[in-house]
């Protein structure tokens, strides 16, 4: 799975560095002259503020204690022909290892936001560097839309998107916020669009001010500003500190922390660097065995602050908002006749190609329509997909691609490219098709849940699963999902998501001694194990999960669950509202209706 740190997912910080207050800081990039004068007199207030804010800084970014990367902004203004433009530019690295092989991803994010007006968004370029390949995305303003040149690999594509609702007067805004000494408890929303699957998306950022408080900063008396910023897209919250020309000094986005350096610092990363998946695996505390044979489990997870997605395999017990964990049931995937309504809308929207998920190329299409030759159901559909998917590429967590053409030219790479293959080809086939992100239970030998991804698709019902990472259609109850599309969610719950195994019910003859004697190795003894790297068993037919309803909550001699205390009654365990008791090795049933809810 690819490293979760974007530009788009740091885009706000550099926004902040344009929030100047008083004189401009002066600009710290080494070689670089950034004094460009405006051509005109600065008349309008956004002007001004493009002037003030103009300056540039750099943070080195840190995750468990090792600098894994960078970020490094500037801010100026440009003159294009006879106008002046205010330029925000943002460079990003993420250096780490997998499996003991170095990695690099790096983006650089260039805005160009008009000076007239309300300051409307002209172009937004963005260049991303990874394993060797490049992809390059420019998104300019045609008329009263915008038009998106994407390139990666041996392939172009041009597609006309919608306008953002947002521009340079959104981040003035904040600016004036942070002028008007806000008193502590002071709170504003910022609203952001961000450009992400061919697309702006809008979202709002819920700004709290802490305290100021005057520090010595390389033997310079310095006022800092505290800032805490909650997302609309979750409840987690990310911490900052600026000073008076809001250039930040430090802070957190999930477990990466940033700090401010000379650019010549931040540049200089630790020779030995952090194992990426080591650092994003989740320990458990039970070995269930071979993930492919889990019929169901019933867990815990704590760490996280918003709600899980619920469907016919997956339901959510308890809301973990208040800190005390979330209670989740899971089951192996199945074929169900209730139907769940789709909107006109969600089918057009992953029906249709985009920059990355090149359905409507040529060479897709005709590989989607010889896999399918002869098939009618979406379901039969996918798993030929599917099957192809996986038996043509090659298990390489050290082998990324942008684009659908370009995994299908390197045919190599790990559970993302995948799922990208996947999905082109079943849009292309005309199933209606996503990409999800959750988290797989593996053990070698230590019981771990890894960051995974794989698809659904609509069956003409419902949204089913299907991994071609692992050839399965109708996933394994293993597979945890924790949200659709947002990485902000995913980003924020890096390395703070615990999970309690509470029992499980497996195909495989388990004995309580084997399930819940796990090691207690500390996770940085863990071997690093590429959830693609452990070998599954042998393919099985499509007809294994297709008419197999989820198993009865109330455990039978197969099923394993924690053991009691010795030497002492059982007693009541309350898991919220909806799992009532669990004694020894049976789990009391429990029924829930069609909205989640216990029946008494």
């Amino acid at each position: 799975m690819k490293t979760l740190l974007s530009a788009g997912a740091l885009c706000s910080l550099l926004l902040l560095s344009s929030c100047s207050k008083g004189e401009a800081p002066k600009p710290n990039i080494e070689g670089e002259t950034l004094s460009v004068k405006p051509t005109a007199p600065a008349e309008n207030p956004l002007r001004k503020f493009a002037e003030n804010g103009q300056g540039s800084f750099a943070c080195g970014l840190y995750l468990d204690g090792k600098k894994v990367g960078y970020l490094i902004g500037t801010s100026k203004i440009i003159k294009r022909g006879d106008a002046d433009f205010f330029e925000q530019k943002m460079e990003t690295l993420f250096s780490a290892n997998k499996r003991g092989k170095a990695f690099t991803d790096k983006s650089t994010l260039t805005r160009l936001f008009n000076l007239d007006g309300n300051g409307e968004l002209t172009s937004v370029e963005q260049v991303n560097e990874r394993d060797g390949a490049t992809y390059t995305s420019l998104v300019m303003k045609q008329g009263d839309k915008y038009l998106e040149t994407s390139s990666g690999g041996k392939s172009t594509k041009s597609v006309t998107i919608e306008p953002p609702k947002t521009s340079l007067d959104n981040d003035k805004q904040l600016g004036d916020w942070l002028q008007s000494s806000p008193k502590a408890g002071d709170e504003f929303d910022y609203k952001s669009s961000d450009f992400n699957g061919g697309e702006f998306n809008e979202h709002i950022s819920h700004y709290k001010y802490l305290e100021k408080k005057n520090l010595v900063l390389n033997g310079v008396p310095t006022t800092i500003h505290s800032l805490e910023q909650r997302d609309d897209r979750d409840d987690e919250v990310t911490k900052y500190d600026c000073d008076n020309n809001g250039r930040l000094i430090r802070g957190n986005l999930g477990p990466i922390t940033f700090r401010l350096e000379e650019e010549s610092t931040a540049r200089k990363l630790d020779t030995v660097g952090v194992d990426l998946i080591e650092a994003s695996s989740v320990p458990t505390n039970v070995r269930m065995g071979d993930p492919r044979k889990l019929k169901q489990v019933l867990l815990k997870i704590s760490g996280i602050k918003y709600n899980l997605p619920n469907s016919h395999r997956q339901l959510q017990t308890t809301d973990g908002k208040g800190g005390a964990g979330t209670t989740l049931m899971v089951n192996r995937d199945y074929q169900t006749a209730d139907k769940e309504p789709i909107s006109k809308e969600q089918l057009a929207k992953y029906l249709k190609a985009t920059p990355t998920i090149q359905s409507d190329d040529a060479q897709i299409k005709a590989k989607a329509e010889e896999l399918t030759a002869g098939q009618t159901t979406p379901t039969e559909k996918a798993r030929l997909i599917q099957k192809w998917v996986h038996d043509l590429i090659g298990k390489d967590v050290n082998r990324n691609s942008n684009t659908a053409l370009e995994v299908l030219e390197r045919k190599a790479g790990d559970c993302t490219e995948h799922a990208l293959l996947f999905n082109a080809l079943a849009r292309a086939a005309g199933i209606p098709s996503r990409e999800v992100t959750g988290l797989m239970y593996t053990q070698s030998p230590q019981p771990l849940f890894y960051w995974h991804v794989w698809n659904e698709i609509y069956d003409g019902k419902r949204w089913v699963s299907v991994d071609p990472t692992w050839d399965e259609v109708f996933v394994d109850a293993g597979h945890l999902k924790i949200a659709d599309d947002d990485t902000i969610k995913i980003a924020n719950s890096f390395g703070k998501m615990k999970i309690e195994i509470i029992s499980f019910q497996t195909d495989d003859a388990i004995s309580m001694k084997d399930a819940f004697n796990a090691p207690a190795k500390p996770k940085g003894e863990q071997e690093s194990i590429v959830l693609m790297d452990t070998v599954p068993p042998p393919p099985r037919q499509l007809h294994y999960h297709l008419n197999e309803p989820p198993p009865a909550v109330n455990m039978g001699a197969a099923s394993t669950s924690a053991p009691t205390e010795a030497q002492a009654p059982p007693k009541k365990k309350n898991l919220g509202k909806a799992i009532e008791q669990f004694y020894g090795s049976k789990l009391n049933q429990v029924q829930f209706d069609k909205e989640g809810h216990l029946v008494e």
